[in-house]
């Protein structure tokens, strides 16, 4: 009998799964006799030409899947064969390490809840887990509800071909496959996710199923974590080895956030813990896209986590060879890990800002912003000298914005607009503060501002994964003004579970001398008002000049999802040259960072600074907010647009910084009152 094509797919599917052998019976799989050649290259390569394309009719659609037994936990037997009888099954491997796949279980509870009832059994297979205590812990974690089988030796990814971490199955009552792939489309690549689905694939098959259609879109590509190999071999020694070469790289530039206990979702402190994630290391280490540093040029910058070129190339090299373990003697010592809990200083905060009740946050939807405000009611200035951090649920928080607020309208914002108590909806967000947005989720009226209108406020401090405190430069200090507030914005990711954060807290230290240089914050802003729709290069640019001689000392870009590229540069007094302080070339709003320079960088009055901004508004940007391509205006809101650099600067005189917050609000008024203008005359 002639053997049937296979797909290119399939047969890397079968390389991953199965990279030590050339022949392997995958017709048992099936519940038939059919032998499948692996020709070609090993693990890693690509089959011949030839034989993808004699392959490229085959699929395992339409076939049946032979019974296999699964156990759960506690060891509990459960065959395949069992759901025969019932109208369809479906089979989702997950991984509880795998954000990807902690977002799909909300998902797949909503579908058993739907058709349950209709004959549809919904069963869960766990692969990458220590030991079955630990898949009880993340069931017990995730609220997941249908049953979960534990399958360490990987017996049932071979079975079914699985690769990838969330993938689906879908079986007829016959166990004839009918669909396998994605469940829907909330992501659109492993860092991209849409706030909500628009293609709910899984759905409309089971659909078909139960009613006894067929299927109409039969296979789709699963997004989520690589699903290794359980019989993978170990490599003792190569050219590049874990413990001496690659172990000292991934505590220099990975591990201050892949170590148990904090914000990254698996550890990679160890060989094991790097030989599973292997691949995604090599993957996302050569597309710069970890560790986070999107900085292409500019000046030399304090706490620069990017690789050397030479270093991306060592991870692949190791990656390719195997990912040989080398000698424990070679190894660099542990790591030891501050507690992320304690402040880290030998003086305790002055000021402590704690949440005064537990944020309780939805298991799906957008990523939350949400602003609380704590009043401060000092009766005179403030010399604050450093600021520190600690997130309470480091599972669910990704950064933070922490500003000081002279004005007392963010105060009046949150009793006018904040949500304490769940409002019954179902799955929601509530707790104290209020939802934002990305900005301050309200354009203030500048005409209302009665106090500090030469101090009115600043941000002072930002908190990303990893980062630690922020302490001024010696003897520099940032002047909160009378009467103020403190404001602390945290960006929430969903994690695919209702969570809870209770215990995050912001603290501030203080001198009661007078500083011997000011910190001050400005702002150069550009000169866009709106962004047309289907432009994936738009550019804005803007300039201010220096008004005294000072030292900057911190730049932060901010843009929000169309965001691509930014760029700073200084313009001496009587010069053409510019001098490329900071180039952000994959600009991702989920990874904003204050970039200090390893030495302050001296600006003399009347030079000039520039920046340059562009945005990606077309829909080939896969950050894009959902739906069909429209212009998109300057404003405050997350489906709004911003471009402006933030900078600090010190010196001796403690000049006003007024003029930069009060026309930004001026401006943001006017680019509202553009786009309602825009909206009412129909254009889109």
């Amino acid at each position: 009998m002639a053997k049937p094509p296979c797909s290119p797919a399939i047969v890397s599917a079968l390389r991953r799964l199965f990279p030590s052998v050339a022949v392997l019976l995958a017709g048992l799989a099936f519940g038939a006799s059919l032998v499948i050649s692996l020709a070609g290259p090993a693990r890693g390569g690509e089959p011949d030409e030839a034989a993808a394309i004699a392959a490229a009719s085959w699929s395992r659609i339409g076939r049946v899947i032979s019974p296999i037994d699964l156990h759960d936990t506690a060891g509990a037997r459960w065959s395949l064969a069992e759901a025969d009888g019932g109208r369809a099954t479906v089979v989702a491997f997950l991984n509880f390490n795998c954000p990807v796949s902690n977002q799909c279980v909300p998902a797949i509870n909503a579908l058993a809840a739907r058709f349950g009832d209709q004959g549809v059994a919904f069963i869960a297979v766990v692969c990458d887990a220590a030991d079955a205590a630990e898949v009880d812990g993340h069931i017990a974690e995730s609220g997941i509800v249908c049953r979960v089988f534990f399958d360490p030796q990987k017996r049932a990814a071979a079975h079914f071909l699985a690769t990838v971490t969330p993938q689906v199955f879908l079986l007829d009552r016959n166990r004839v496959l009918r669909y396998s792939g994605s469940i829907d489309n909330q992501y659109t690549s492993r860092l991209v996710r849409q706030p909500k689905a628009d293609a709910t694939y899984l759905a409309d098959a089971i659909s078909a199923v139960v009613a006894g259609r067929a299927v109409a879109l039969k296979e789709t590509t699963p997004i989520g974590c690589p699903l290794e190999p359980a019989d993978r071999p170990v490599v003792e020694h190569g050219s590049v080895e874990f413990h001496r070469d690659i172990e000292p790289l991934l505590q220099q530039h990975c591990q201050r956030c892949h170590h148990s206990g904090d914000v990254a979702p698996f550890s990679l402190v160890s060989f094991d813990h790097a030989l599973q994630w292997a691949a995604d290391i090599k993957t996302y280490t050569a597309d710069r896209l970890m560790p986070p540093w999107p900085v292409t040029g500019g000046l030399p910058l304090k706490n620069d986590l990017a690789l050397k070129p030479a270093e991306i190339e060592l991870i692949g090299r190791w990656v390719d060879e195997g990912c040989p373990r080398g000698n424990q003697a070679d190894a660099p010592p542990p790591l030891v890990f501050d507690n992320p809990d304690e402040w880290h200083d030998s003086r305790p905060p002055d000021l402590v800002f704690k949440l005064p009740e537990a944020i309780h946050l939805a298991a799906q939807g957008e990523d939350h912003y949400r602003t609380i405000v704590f009043p401060l009611g000092n009766e005179q200035e403030l010399y604050l000298e450093k600021a520190e951090f600690i997130p309470g649920n480091r599972r669910a928080i990704h950064h933070a914005l922490a500003f000081y607020d002279g004005t007392g309208l963010l105060l009046d914002a949150q009793k006018r607009l904040g949500t304490p108590l769940p409002r019954g909806t179902g799955d929601e967000d509530y707790g104290p503060g209020y939802e934002s947005g990305m900005g301050l989720g309200f354009i203030p009226d500048p005409t209302k501002i009665t106090r500090n209108r030469d101090n009115p406020g600043g941000n002072f401090m930002g908190w990303a994964p990893g980062k630690g405190a922020l302490e001024y430069p010696p003897g520099v200090r940032r002047v909160i003004p009378p009467q103020s507030d403190i404001t602390v914005q945290i960006h929430y990711t969903r994690t695919g579970r209702p969570e809870i954060d209770d215990s995050t807290r912001l603290g501030i230290w203080l001198n009661k001398k007078p500083p011997r240089l000011y910190s001050k914050g400005g702002m150069i802003d550009t000169d866009f008002t709106l962004i047309p729709k289907g432009d994936a290069n738009f550019k804005t640019t803007g300039s201010r000049e220096v008004a005294t001689d000072c030292l900057l000392w911190l730049i932060s870009p901010h843009m929000h999802r169309l965001g691509k590229e930014f760029r700073v540069w200084h313009q001496p007094v009587g010069s053409s040259e510019r001098i490329l302080l900071l180039e952000v070339t994959n600009y991702d709003f989920n990874w904003q960072e204050h970039y200090q320079p390893k030495e302050p960088y001296p600006l003399k009055k009347g030079s000039t600074l520039h920046v340059e901004a562009i945005f990606d508004n077309s829909a080939g940007n896969p950050r894009r907010p959902p739906g069909p391509e429209k212009t998109v205006f300057l404003g405050e809101s997350t489906d709004d647009e911003m471009a402006f650099a933030v900078f600090a600067t010190m010196s001796e005189e403690n000049t006003s910084v007024k003029i930069d917050f009060l026309k930004y609000l001026e401006k943001l008024i006017k680019a509202r009152a553009s786009r309602l203008a825009y909206e009412a005359m129909g254009k889109e």
